[in-house]
């Protein structure tokens, strides 16, 4: 079957990856737009949450860029009073990035926004056709993880 909106058969792989790629850039646009936060700044923050008190050099390593661009991300957070940067325990020249108490005041501000996204994106589609998608969805990731030729390092707290 063609569709229409590409005229590439809806089983062609470039389809595939068009689609997810462009739903990917959709999500992301949106919660951005809504937020009033960049990509790179949400990425920290999502980062933090997972992990908070990293340093710059550990949340550079998590989110796969340079310590130099953290730090930027990480200087915008901090004037708007998202983070603040604390000496390191045990290392005197390091600092470690937290979450304010202003980000976990807001926090709930980004739930409901992903909460309202989520509902307008799964719009029209059945309870049981959800959680098959999901399935399907899970299986692909297992799938790309097998495939992986070496995986990605995975975070674990200090």
């Amino acid at each position: 079957m063609v569709n229409q909106d590409t005229d590439r058969d809806e089983l062609d792989p470039f389809y595939f990856i068009e689609l997810f790629s462009e739903v990917g850039a959709l999500l992301q646009h949106n919660y951005d737009s809504r937020s009033g936060l960049s990509r790179n700044q949400t990425r920290v923050i999502v980062t933090l949450l997972k992990t908070d008190g990293l340093t710059q050099t550990e949340l550079a390593d998590a989110l796969g860029i340079h310590k130099v661009s953290a730090g930027i991300y990480i200087s915008e957070l901090e004037e708007i009073g998202l983070v603040q940067r604390k000496p390191h325990p045990q290392d005197g020249r390091a600092k470690c990035i937290f979450l304010t108490p202003v980000l976990h005041e807001l926090r709930s501000g980004g739930e409901d926004i992903v909460k309202d996204m989520h509902k307008g994106v799964i719009e029209g589609i059945e309870a049981e056709e959800y959680r098959q998608f999901l399935s399907n969805m899970r299986l692909m990731r297992d799938n790309l993880k097998k495939m992986t030729p070496t995986p990605p390092p995975e975070r674990t707290p200090d």
